[in-house]
């Protein structure tokens, strides 16, 4: 409980600083949706996350994790929150408050969208499972009679 406040108080502090730092249109007229392969958690290409700095960066985690389940649809997020449902809400409510006109924050990334929620669930399948795969081989690779280490 106290690491949450901690936390909450420094993704503030930060958000507090490059306030309304982040891209509010685009001239990309296809954004590419991409993974983030360790969270499973979606952004667009057009977002300006890339491009940030990092304690900006570490403070948006949370907002596009509760971002992907409100798009995947809260029924379809099996794979949970970076802390909790509650705390990462509450760093995206935070940050609708420093950067409101973030394109991130346009309805069409923020809401419900069946089509758009099967197409993430297929992707995050894929990517778990080459995940596992590149895990396998790393394993099977490290107990191989032939590996010399």
């Amino acid at each position: 409980m106290l690491i949450n406040l901690y936390l909450y108080i420094k993704i503030w502090f930060i958000f507090f600083r490059y306030k309304n730092s982040l891209p509010t249109n685009s001239d990309i007229k296809n954004p590419a949706m991409e993974i983030d392969g360790w969270s499973l958690n979606f952004y667009w290409d057009d977002e300006g996350l890339l491009e940030t700095k990092f304690p900006l960066i570490q403070g948006f985690q949370f907002v596009i994790s509760y971002r992907t389940s409100l798009v995947i649809g809260l029924n379809n997020n099996e794979h949970g929150y970076l802390r909790s449902e509650k705390f990462d809400r509450s760093i995206y409510k935070l940050a609708k408050k420093y950067f409101p006109n973030w394109i991130g924050f346009q309805p069409s990334r923020n809401t419900y969208n069946p089509e758009l929620s099967e197409r993430m669930l297929r992707i995050q399948k894929v990517a778990i499972w080459r995940f596992e795969k590149d895990i396998d081989k790393d394993i099977l690779k490290a107990v191989s009679p032939d590996n010399d280490s």
